[in-house]
Parts: structure tokens; C-alpha cells; sequence
């Protein structure tokens, strides 16, 4: 899809991707299915909205084209073990000011039902989540803190250490007016939605 895009929105992208000193890409994201699912597929950039896309699931064959080429944004500072953690991001296309074609990344960001536990990943403006991926070229998600071990009046001190998480999910899921088979993120388990199917993705280089 092409999009007419503002200098703003323009200038908001720059600004993120521009946080981020090192990339690799593009790669495809294998989508295969564990825990008795049999789902085996890729992920593709779907349309959510204007400037919007959500991160579809579809079965079939290796890919080919923009809408399944993703990269990943790191610094080199962060990471969890060997592995270092940033943002994994799609170049959206848009038709420029004198009528060519052109890109713009979007970083990848969690989007949240407040009565539902599984949030869906989103391409979109300001907001992304940290993520890596491990030596097996299988995607995390990854904090610092875990709640769980909070106790009242005492503040929480990062180790320092992040932890890989891997709570992905294949969902039917509604989210800005479409309904699509795509990538969940359960918050806790197990998933609200009962449609969900516990997955890995894995990066794979074109």
C-alpha cells in the first residue's frame, strides 16, 4: 500500500530509527507452531489503520516482497547475555512529494485491550517494544524487572540482567476495526483469547 505521508510523521520516524546505530536486514520471520500446533508460515505487514499495520500470520511457502521484509535496530549496549536487544522495524512505503516511491521504518510496539491479556504487536508511530533474538535466531521479548517479586513501600533495583521471553502467539484478533490471524503477546498465561496457538519466530535472512 502507498501512503501520502506529512513531514511530521516523517520527522517522528527519523527520529526513532535514528535512536538505533547498527542494522540488520532483511530477514523473513518464521512463524512455526510448538505445544501441538501445527501452524508453519511467515509473517507479513498487514493494514490496520492509516500509517498502521499489524503483524499477520499466513501459511504457505517461502515469501517474497516488502510486506515480509523486516530489520533489526540495536545500539550494542544493550543485550541479554550474548544476545543484543533493540527494535525490529518494516520500511513502510509511501509515495513522496514529487510523486516517487520511498520508505519509512516503523518500529514494532505492543498494542493492549484492557480487558484481555494478549496485546498485538503493531508497526505505527512512537512507541515500540525491546526485543532480540537468541542464538538460534529465535525472537524475545525482554524486561528487567519482574513484578511478581515486588514487595509494598520497597523500591525494585534492576540486575542489570535482562531476561528472554518467549510468549508468542498466533491469534484471531480485532483490533483497530480489522480482524485478522496474526502475532499475540501474552502478558501472562494462559492467553484470554481462545483462539491463540503458541508459536516461535525465527529470523531468517532473504
Amino acid at each position: 500500500m502507498k501512503f501520502q505521508l506529512s513531514a511530521l510523521f516523517l520527522g517522528i520516524a527519523a527520529t526513532a530509527v535514528s535512536a538505533q546505530e547498527n542494522q540488520t536486514g532483511p530477514f523473513y520471520l518464521h512463524i512455526t507452531g510448538k505445544e501441538g500446533s501445527s501452524l508453519d508460515g511467515y509473517a507479513s505487514s498487514c493494514h490496520a489503520g492509516a500509517a498502521i499495520e499489524g503483524l499477520c500470520y499466513g501459511a504457505g511457502g517461502v515469501p517474497s516482497g516488502n510486506y515480509y521484509e523486516y530489520y533489526f535496530n540495536y545500539t550494542g549496549y544493550n543485550s541479554v547475555g550474548d544476545a543484543p536487544t533493540g527494535t525490529v522495524s518494516w520500511k513502510m512505503p509511501y509515495t513522496d512529494g514529487d510523486g516517487n516511491p520511498a520508505s519509512v521504518e516503523q518500529s514494532l510496539g505492543l498494542q493492549y485491550l484492557v480487558n484481555s491479556n494478549v496485546a498485538a504487536p503493531m508497526f505505527g508511530w512512537g512507541t515500540y517494544n525491546t526485543v532480540g533474538f537468541d542464538k538460534d535466531g529465535k525472537l524475545f521479548g525482554t524486561n528487567y524487572f519482574d513484578d511478581s517479586t515486588f514487595t509494598a513501600g520497597t523500591n525494585p533495583v534492576p540486575s542489570g540482567e535482562g531476561i528472554a521471553i518467549y510468549q508468542w502467539y498466533v491469534c484471531w484478533q480485532y483490533f483497530t476495526g480489522y480482524y485478522y490471524q496474526s502475532v499475540g503477546w501474552a502478558t501472562t498465561l494462559p492467553p484470554h483469547n481462545p483462539t491463540c496457538e503458541a508459536v516461535d519466530i525465527t529470523q531468517v535472512f532473504v
